[in-house]
């Protein structure tokens, strides 16, 4: 994938930011599904979030009224895992 910086530069991304070399078709097959007993989803095939991957606006309802925002979602929990 290309890039445009804000300077104009144009830099080409062609390596995720977290490859694991290590990695084999067997490992993979070995484990186990992350979170529902016949799913799909394994910590070797789940997407990370990088930086720049995932972007949220917040600000309180009001605020959002006060600028005419339309409230496309609600926070009703949440957690916090490592250090």
């Amino acid at each position: 994938m290309c890039a445009q910086r804000q300077n104009g530069q144009t830099i080409v991304v062609d390596t995720d930011e977290q490859p694991r070399t290590d990695a084999s078709a067997e490992g993979l097959a070995m484990l186990n599904p992350a979170f529902e007993t016949q799913g799909s989803v394994t910590a070797g095939n789940a997407s990370s979030i990088n930086d720049g991957a995932a972007a949220v606006m917040m600000m309180s309802e009001s605020k959002a009224q006060e600028l005419d925002l339309p409230v496309l979602a609600r926070i009703k929990a949440f957690a916090s895992v490592g250090g």
